[in-house]
């Protein structure tokens, strides 16, 4: 999908916790859970998770719902959403490094 279109930012920010829309993580954890890990076709898609990877292991929060630099954002946008965030964007996050180490245990199982 990173190909299709022009291109969509918040695909490739991690968002916590999961709302409307989905990032590359939430499609990589569905993908991974239905036994598609193998698919040459997640292939940028897990390398561009394992490049987000911090130094010390874990992943960070990129943006919380709603994403403020998404499509819905603007003059015309009638009925303006307030983040809900259950940890700081920008900073480590537990939630996002579960999810990244249980998808990259899928992919290490399937091999």
């Amino acid at each position: 999908m990173h190909k299709e279109g022009k291109p969509y930012g918040p695909w490739y920010r991690f968002h916590y916790p999961v709302h409307y829309y989905y990032d590359l993580l939430v499609g990589l954890d569905f993908m991974t859970a239905l036994g598609y890990g193998d698919d040459p076709r997640l292939r940028y898609a897990i390398d561009h998770l394992k490049e987000k990877r911090r130094s010390d292991g874990r992943w960070s929060l990129d943006a919380v719902h709603p994403d403020l630099e998404g499509p819905d954002v603007g003059p015309y946008n009638k009925n303006p959403q307030r983040p809900f965030a259950l940890e700081r964007s920008g900073r480590p996050s537990k939630m996002i490094t579960l999810r990244a180490l249980q998808i990259l245990k899928r992919l290490e199982d399937s091999t």
